[in-house]
C-alpha cells in the first residue's frame, strides 16, 4: 500500500514488553481487563480460560452462546475488556432464539460415523480451530466426534476423527470470508499460518488477517512503490528490524508467506506495546509511522486505513 510521503517508518531502539490484544466482532479496540467474579446463581455448562488474543465474541462462538450471556454470567461490566489467562464460566445453553443462529446459516454437519469421515494427526502447536479450518468443519463438530470435553486442549500426536465436511470452504461458525478471498483457495490455505503467527506474538488472529488483507489481499508477490514487500507489505527497514531486534532470525524471508506473516505479527505486537496497548495507534503506526502519528496525529488516509482494517477484522473474527 502507498505510504504518505512524509511518513516513513523508522524502527525504534528496542521494545520487548508483552501485551495481549484482541478484536471483538466489530471495530472496537480492546483494553486489558476482566471484571467481576461470576454469577453464583447461574447454571454453568463449562469453564474456559481466555487465550492470548481471545475475545468474548470468539468464546461465545466456540461455546454456542452469546457475548451478553457470558458478560452476565461473569459480571463483566465492559465486554470489550478481557485478560488472557482469566477463567470464564460458560452459562448453560440459552433458548434457541437467544443464541446466534449458527446452524441456520450452514448446512447440516455429517454424523461422526459418516463414511466420509477421515482421521488426522494433531500437529505440534495445532488447535481445533486450525484443524477445523483445514478440513472444512467446525470446532463443535470435531469436539463431538472425538468426545473432547475442553476444545481448548488438544495434544500433539493425537489422532482425531474428522466428520464429513459440514461447511463450504471458507465458512466459519458465524459467516463466510470475503468473496474475493474465497476465489483464491491458495490464499485461504494461509489461515493456519496467521493463527500460528498471531499466537506466537500475542496478537488477535483476526486483526493480523485483516491488516494483511488490507495491505495486499494476501498476495505474496506484492511490492509497493515504496519497496514494501510481500503479503503484509513490510518495508525493508522493518524487515531488518524484525530480523535483528524482535526475532533475532536473519534467515526470515519476507517473500515467503509464512515468514512475512510471522514478521508482521511480531512488528504489530511491538507497535502495540509502544503505543501503550492502543490497537488503533498501532495500526496507524504500521501505515504512517509511530513518530509521525505522535507528532501529527492520524492523517485522513490513516483514519481510513485503521477503520477499514478493524471492519475486516470483524469479518475474519466472525468466520472463526
Amino acid at each position: 500500500m502507498r505510504r504518505p510521503r512524509h511518513a516513513r517508518r523508522r524502527p525504534p531502539v528496542r521494545a520487548r514488553t508483552s501485551v495481549l490484544v484482541g478484536v471483538v466482532g466489530g471495530p472496537l479496540v480492546l483494553a486489558l481487563w476482566l471484571g467481576g467474579g461470576g454469577n453464583a446463581a447461574a447454571a454453568f455448562a463449562a469453564t474456559t480460560t481466555v487465550r492470548p488474543g481471545d475475545t468474548l465474541s470468539a468464546i461465545a462462538l466456540r461455546y454456542h452462546t452469546t457475548v451478553a450471556a457470558l458478560a452476565a454470567a461473569n459480571d463483566i461490566a465492559d465486554p470489550n475488556r478481557i485478560l488472557a489467562g482469566a477463567t470464564i464460566e460458560v452459562p448453560a445453553p440459552a433458548p434457541a432464539a437467544a443464541v446466534a443462529p449458527v446452524a441456520a446459516t450452514t448446512p447440516p454437519l455429517a454424523a461422526a460415523d459418516s463414511p466420509a469421515a477421515t482421521t488426522v494427526v494433531v500437529r505440534a502447536g495445532d488447535t481445533l480451530s486450525a484443524i477445523a479450518l483445514r478440513n472444512h468443519t467446525t470446532v463443535a463438530a470435531l469436539a463431538a466426534a472425538n468426545d473432547i470435553a475442553d476444545p481448548d486442549l488438544v495434544w500433539a500426536g493425537a489422532r482425531l476423527k474428522v466428520p464429513g465436511a459440514g461447511l463450504p470452504p471458507g465458512w466459519g461458525p458465524g459467516g463466510p470470508l470475503p468473496a474475493s478471498l474465497l476465489a483464491h483457495p491458495d490464499r485461504v490455505a494461509l489461515r493456519p499460518d496467521f493463527l500460528n503467527a498471531a499466537g506466537a506474538s500475542s496478537v488477535a488472529p483476526s486483526l493480523l488477517e485483516a491488516l494483511c488483507w488490507w495491505e495486499s489481499g494476501w498476495q505474496s508477490s506484492s511490492t509497493s512503490s515504496t519497496g514494501a514487500i510481500g503479503l503484509c507489505q513490510l518495508e525493508p527497514s522493518t524487515v531488518n528490524y524484525v530480523r535483528t531486534v524482535l526475532l533475532d532470525d536473519p534467515a526470515l524471508d519476507p517473500r515467503a508467506a509464512p515468514d512475512n506473516i510471522t514478521m508482521a505479527a511480531a512488528y504489530l505486537h511491538d507497535l502495540t506495546v509502544r503505543a501503550g496497548g492502543d490497537v488503533r495507534i498501532a495500526l496507524a503506526a504500521y501505515y504512517q509511522g509511530l513518530s509521525s502519528v505522535r507528532q501529527k496525529g492520524l492523517l485522513p488516509s490513516t483514519r481510513t486505513y485503521v477503520t477499514g482494517i478493524l471492519g475486516y477484522a470483524a469479518i475474519f473474527a466472525a468466520a472463526g
